[in-house]
């Protein structure tokens, strides 16, 4: 009797341990881009009254467009103060291209601190795939 009371509670913890692996990587989330290999964005000093939006995205692949789908700027104490949305002629989307790098100025008030969320991305076909990154807060010359 104490055999068999073993033999099934070594089954029970067996079959708890398999369940719990399944469930487990059922919740993973994978990371991996169909179109983005690599993105990332930064903020500096921009020349006097100005914030410099630094930026890089590339694809896994030739992209039908690519680069900044918009900036969001923001106080350094979180208050929103624009956006910007990317476009060709601002020079903040690109097509036909595997990267789009470059930098943007933007005009703000002089003294003052801000931060950006940088959107990039990339589209492959029927496949796009975007990041937002979060720059460091700079002092505006």
């Amino acid at each position: 009797m104490r055999r068999a009371l073993s033999i099934i509670f070594a089954a029970a913890l067996l079959c708890a341990n398999f369940n719990v692996s399944a469930i487990a990587t059922n919740d993973i989330v994978p990371y991996a881009s169909l179109t983005l290999s690599y993105h990332d964005a930064g903020a500096v000093p921009g020349s006097r009254g100005k914030i410099c939006i630094e930026y890089d995205v590339r694809s896994n692949k030739l992209a039908d467009s690519i680069g900044v789908a918009s900036i969001r700027f923001y106080k350094s104490d979180g208050t929103y103060v624009t956006t910007i949305m990317g476009t060709q002629s601002n020079g903040l989307v690109r097509t036909n291209g595997s990267r789009n790098s470059g930098s943007y100025e933007y005009p703000l008030t002089s003294g003052t601190s801000y931060y950006a969320e940088v959107t990039l991305y990339a589209t492959v076909g029927s496949e796009t795939d975007s990041r937002t990154v979060t720059t460091s807060t700079v002092r505006i010359p």
